[in-house]
């Protein structure tokens, strides 16, 4: 057996090595996820977030390899997986180290946007633009509250380009004032030009920036409903595609997928491929636009574009979680991370951009009534009990994306940590991971 990526060191802490029991019969615990590789078979717990690989051999008995017994992948049949799941998240919360330095910000320089997307959840969202004056203050408030670590922003809107000015400001302040910073970008993509990106390269420091194409051409063209006059929008944000992964940033290509759309999305993944090739600094994804949908066969023509953007080579590599979750989000912490509204308005999460703020800019009064809402937790339900992914699931009550617990959310979960497994395996082979306990027991 091959350790691809070792225990979470935080849970050998707490649990450490699991006493073997004679004429104990054992199973799989149910956080174990299989993936067959060519090599061997692939074993993840989500649990202990460790990721070994047996040969053909220890794969056709598993209940004989006791190294698996030790390592929590075999327990025995009556054990309760959901207790020593919910002990471990507990005892963590305890030992998890407490942190008032705020390094991670989503700042919006305007709720303004340039498109009419019929879905988008902002709709009816009063625009606000932040003024040069607040974009001050937002540099004043993250020097005082970074604690001296590096700091990362996220541009938010609307449509954070309307106001790049101010992304302009507060990045050269954070520059004179010292700050080490990073950022990077949700955006239509439509603003950019050459001067603009050069810009987000050098100024920015702007690493990454998502943009969201809602099918071809026509479709696109209809669905984004850009306010200007513009004969072929859906060709300016390619070139803008173009003009960004020159420079070294990497674009996330989100493909918002629907019933309205899917039939047309392969061809938009192949003049994507044509247009692009394999290049590294793009990544194609595929999501279904409405999430609360229930619907297997929208979920299995989601995998077949997957197919087709992984043989394209623009398939987005995943990461498995390599510690235990203690929390949803940041918005349930705290510090770390703060989200910074055009008026200077503080938040904790991003989906509420007009309202359940906590303070000001330019205030130390925190609102304690509010940050204990994000900390809300809901209830487990019976499907938690058989769910590979409880220990990686916290589900909240302020979240817009756990109210509906589907099927077919369960089996998007599967596939992601299944192919996350696949990529955190090529890794391995290599010599990527570089972990120091990747070794052969």
């Amino acid at each position: 057996m091959k350790i691809i990526i070792p225990p979470a060191s935080l849970f050998e802490q707490i649990a450490g090595r699991q006493k073997r029991a004679d004429g104990q019969h054992y199973r799989l615990m149910t956080y174990v996820v299989q993936q067959p590789v060519i090599d061997g078979l692939l074993l993840y717990n989500t649990l202990t977030c460790s990721l070994v690989l047996l040969s053909p051999d220890e794969a056709a008995d598993l209940t004989a390899q006791r190294e698996l017994i030790d390592r929590w992948f075999l327990v025995p049949e009556a054990h309760d997986d959901r207790k020593l799941s919910q002990q471990v998240r507990q005892m963590a919360v305890l030992l998890e180290p407490a942190s008032k330095a705020i390094n991670t910000y989503v700042i919006l320089p305007t709720t303004g946007c340039n498109a009419r997307c019929f879905y988008c959840y902002e709709q009816g969202t009063r625009p606000v633009t932040m003024t040069a004056e607040t974009a001050s203050k937002v540099v004043r408030y993250i020097v005082a509250h970074r604690g001296g670590e590096q700091v990362w922003c996220t541009w938010f809107g609307g449509e954070p380009l309307v106001n790049a000015k101010v992304i302009d400001q507060i990045c050269t302040e954070l520059r004179e004032q010292g700050v080490p910073f990073r950022s990077e970008m949700i955006s239509n993509g439509y603003l950019f030009d050459a001067d603009m990106v050069k810009r987000a390269k050098e100024l920015w420091q702007l690493q990454w920036v998502q943009i969201t194409l809602d099918g071809a051409a026509q479709t696109y063209n209809r669905v984004k409903d850009y306010v200007y006059r513009d004969v072929n929008a859906f060709e300016r944000v390619l070139q803008n595609i173009g003009l960004l992964i020159a420079a070294g940033i990497r674009v996330k290509t989100r493909l918002n997928v629907g019933k309205h759309n899917i039939v047309e999305m392969a061809e938009l993944v192949e003049l994507l491929h044509q247009r692009f090739g394999a290049d590294e600094h793009l990544t194609v994804t595929p999501r279904a636009l409405f999430e609360e949908e229930d619907n297997a066969e929208l979920f299995a023509q989601l995998m077949q574009l997957e197919q087709q953007i992984a043989a394209c080579g623009s398939h987005f590599k995943g990461r498995l979680p390599k510690s235990i979750r203690v929390n949803r989000c940041m918005a349930e912490v705290d510090g770390s991370r703060v989200v910074i509204a055009p008026d200077g308005h503080l938040g904790k999460c991003h989906q509420y951009i007009d309202r359940e703020f906590f303070g000001q800019i330019d205030s130390e009064e925190r609102n304690d009534a509010i940050l204990r809402k994000f900390k809300e937790r809901r209830a487990d339900i019976d499907a938690c009990t058989t769910c590979f992914n409880y220990p990686q699931c916290i589900r909240l009550v302020m979240c817009k994306k756990d109210i509906n617990c589907t099927s077919v959310k369960q089996q998007e979960r599967l596939h992601e940590t299944m192919e996350g497994m696949k990529d955190e395996y090529e890794r391995y082979l290599n010599n990527e991971n570089h972990y120091p306990d990747s070794i052969t027991v």
